[in-house]
């Protein structure tokens, strides 16, 4: 294509002494790129971008400085490098204004200039003293403290040398050609960048065009507004006997009142429409924030996994959300009445929060919830299991790594998960099994709020709030030299810990309701809510949850599975909850079951086995995790099938 082979346009934006730094350093990089320099910052830059844009102008990527360069880089539509001080530049800076004075201030946006330490042997006795901003208001009240204490020279971008002229300093230009032209490079190599990516994109694009995708669109009363014809042929229907009816009573698989209900998004769920394995995906239609409907989309399981396991291998999310808020954690005991009253004031907060509690009590959704409730909530919210990753692959994972860092590094590095989370809020869960030689890696990045990648001797600064979870005693953990004491008092400032489900009374009840509700509407069956809950809660309400809410959970989907079972008839059902349900029925006192019910047992056993393997789509791990049993557990039972 064209496209692809023509030079990269590149345009540079200056608010004040730069343009002659841009104008020099264009020719140079001419047989690279097309570089065109404008006067104009902030507001004014946007307008002159989308008014040549609208004339017809092309550009690829954008270059600014300072301030400038991160507003452009929060609000315009293209690529946008900010200028960085090179260790060239600095050293020269700060050479020139050693001819002035001793005493030096360097006021730079967001972050501290890289080489100054290294031009210390050739400052002699110059202090110098360095200032971070972020808006041109922190950028004058630095630059008027350097005043007030002494300093007569001031290094920056060039806004900043402004302000100091105007308090009747010396200033000095940060930036010179070497930045100028590194920043530009940078942007053409990111113009080459995307538009690989973008042809990449195309051919991906083409490829699910052809996908047999249905599509059905409906209102607020779930009510199908559209359908296309690869979901009348999956349904076997014609589109006048299903335009206008609810979508669950047409095909309840693929039901929308959940979606519609919570105005939150399902992905990627299994279903079974038309002898056919589907991946299904549930969208809330917002118009201008306000709801409007929801669209289901279906797509051949096999083929969209396939697509699915390239593009992870290819692309890291852009952002993270969190799906809970603290109003999602049910349950009204004292307990976790409490619980949610400390969630909610910690989420007024910044501090970092440590949750504690066993397994299965909901940590990851109270960080959630925390998250959501806070300042922070419109930022990406990034949570790992510490405890899933071995030691070299955590590393990687939360701190990332350069080009070359290791054999095997992809092509340009890639950016660690605090990097990620920049603005937003990090879950480390399960802290307590971090790896000693890691923890003090991640006490320096708590401490300094900075990242250093593998491979890399340049800190990225980053602006995390950290919440950490743990089953563990780290206070045990602290005495048996497995956990740095530094690290457990960094992470314990604000802690939170969660009752286990025994310590919940009256919780059981409103914890399973809903639990029953979402697994039997993921079965087809929501109308069996009330008969299942009454069947069901008097074995419940009395067990000692070892495995807390995930173990009830799972309890509650093997409950489910047994349900969707239109055929079990009332006499038969008692027979088939003790098959499923063995844990509730332990103890219970009653008589061993006659050789006969044995075999009955067994026989409803290996069906309630078969239907959960079925509707996980024969994936055995997700199988053994509703079912609440192990692996090894799961092969025994469907081995016994034969």
């Amino acid at each position: 294509m064209p496209t692809t082979t023509r030079r990269p346009v590149i345009w540079a934006f200056s608010t004040s002494r730069l343009r002659a730094g841009f104008e020099s350093v264009a020719p140079l990089l001419a047989d690279q790129a097309e570089v065109h320099v404008f006067d104009g910052g902030f507001e004014d830059a946007l307008a002159t971008l989308k008014a040549r844009r609208a004339a017809g102008d092309h550009v690829d990527a954008l270059v600014a400085a300072g301030a400038n360069g991160a507003y452009l880089r929060d609000h315009a539509d293209v690529p946008v490098v900010v200028v960085g001080a090179s260790t060239v530049d600095t050293l020269g800076a700060l050479l020139r204004a050693r001819q002035f004075s001793a005493r030096i201030g360097v006021v730079n946006f967001s972050r501290v200039v890289t080489g100054i330490d290294q031009g210390g042997f050739l400052m002699g006795d110059a202090t110098v003293e360095q200032r971070p901003y972020l808006t041109p208001e922190e950028a004058r009240t630095q630059v008027l403290d350097l005043a007030a204490r002494g300093f007569e020279v001031i290094v920056g971008p060039g806004p900043v040398c402004d302000l100091a002229e105007e308090a009747g300093l010396k200033a000095v230009l940060l930036y010179g050609q070497d930045s100028l032209a590194q920043a530009i490079r940078q942007a053409i190599e990111i113009a080459r960048v995307t538009r690989a990516a973008e042809a990449r994109t195309d051919h991906l694009r083409l490829s699910f065009d052809h996908l047999e995708a249905g599509v059905a669109v409906v209102d607020l009363d779930e009510r199908i507004q559209s359908i296309n014809p690869s979901l009348l042929r999956l349904l076997g229907l014609p589109a006048l006997e299903v335009l206008g009816r609810p979508l669950s009573s047409v095909a309840p698989a693929l039901g929308l009142a959940r979606v519609l209900e919570a105005g939150i998004a399902e992905s990627d769920s299994l279903e079974r429409l038309g002898g056919r394995a589907v991946l299904v995906s549930r969208t809330p239609l917002r118009d201008h924030g306000t709801l409007r409907g929801a669209t289901v989309l279906c797509q051949d399981a096999t083929t969209i996994q396939r697509q699915e396991r390239r593009l992870r291998s290819q692309h890291r999310p852009p952002r993270f959300e969190a799906r809970y808020t603290l109003s999602a954690i049910v349950g009204g005991s004292p307990a976790i009445r409490a619980t949610r009253a400390m969630a909610e004031r910690y989420a007024r907060t910044d501090a970092t929060v440590l949750i504690t509690g066993e397994s299965g009590t909901g940590k990851e959704m109270v960080a959630q919830g925390i998250h959501a409730a806070g300042k922070r909530r419109d930022q990406p919210f990034v949570a790992i299991n510490c405890a899933a990753f071995p030691e070299t692959l955590l590393e990687s994972e939360l701190f990332g790594y350069e080009e070359g860092a290791f054999t095997g590094s992809r092509r340009g590095g890639r950016p660690g998960l605090f990097e990620a989370a920049h603005l937003g809020t990090i879950f480390l869960d399960e802290v307590g099994d971090v790896p000693l030689t890691l923890q003090s890696r991640l006490l320096r990045v708590l401490q300094e709020r900075q990242v250093l990648r593998l491979g890399s001797n340049d800190p990225t600064p980053i602006d995390v709030r950290i919440i950490a979870a743990t089953h563990r005693d780290l206070r045990g953990a602290v005495a048996a030299g497995q956990f740095r004491d530094d690290l457990y008092f960094r992470l314990h400032i604000l802690p939170i810990h969660l009752p286990p489900l025994r310590e919940r009374p009256g919780d059981v009840a409103a914890i399973a309701a809903e639990l029953l509700h979402r697994a039997l509407s993921r079965h087809g069956v929501p109308g069996a809510q009330a008969r299942a809950l009454a069947r069901v809660l008097p074995r419940l309400e009395p067990y000692g949850w070892p495995g807390n809410v995930r173990e009830l959970e799972n309890v509650l989907e093997r409950v489910a599975v047994l349900f969707a079972d239109g055929a079990i008839s009332d006499g038969q059902l008692d027979v088939e909850l003790r098959a499923v349900l063995p844990e509730l029925f332990e103890g219970t006192g009653t008589p061993a079951p006659s050789s006969g019910l044995r075999a009955t047992r067994r026989a409803s056993e290996r069906a309630a086995v078969e239907q959960v393997v079925a509707a996980c789509g024969g994936n055995l791990s997700e199988a053994a995790r509703r079912l609440g049993v192990g692996r090894s557990t799961l092969y025994r039972k469907l081995a016994a099938r034969a």
